[in-house]
């Protein structure tokens, strides 16, 4: 696995790897489910806020923050917390204000990965 690709995109790889025990297998299946999973998460994501359904919304972003987080993707890990945070908070407004946002950097992430993969195999 070409791990300093992953770090050119930003990926805190250290800290991902320290999670998975220092194992580049144990990290690239991290990797894939984080895959599989965003591939179904970011649409549900997008329709919870669409719906107003904020406390499932609370429950998702709560899980990509840990979720991104274990793969390195501090960045995504950080707008999914400052998401949730507004989610508790009932700051609905916030939580519609910038939650695109962070869904185009679930985005990139889950493009990128899929990209890196493919090339992995």
């Amino acid at each position: 696995m070409r791990l300093e690709d992953l770090r050119n995109k930003g990926f805190d790889v250290d800290s991902a790897m320290e999670l998975c025990i220092d194992s580049e297998e144990i990290y690239q299946e991290v990797l894939e489910a984080a895959l599989d999973e965003g591939v179904e998460k970011l649409p549900f994501m997008r329709e919870c806020v669409e719906k107003e359904d904020y406390e499932r919304y609370c429950i998702e972003v709560h899980g990509l923050k840990n979720a991104a987080k274990q793969i390195g993707a501090m960045r995504l890990s950080e707008l999914a917390f400052d998401q949730e945070k507004a989610a508790k908070a009932g700051e609905y407004d916030v939580v519609k204000g910038n939650y695109e946002s962070m869904l185009e950097a679930y985005q990139e992430i889950i493009d990128f990965l899929r990209e890196f993969l493919e090339n992995e195999v």
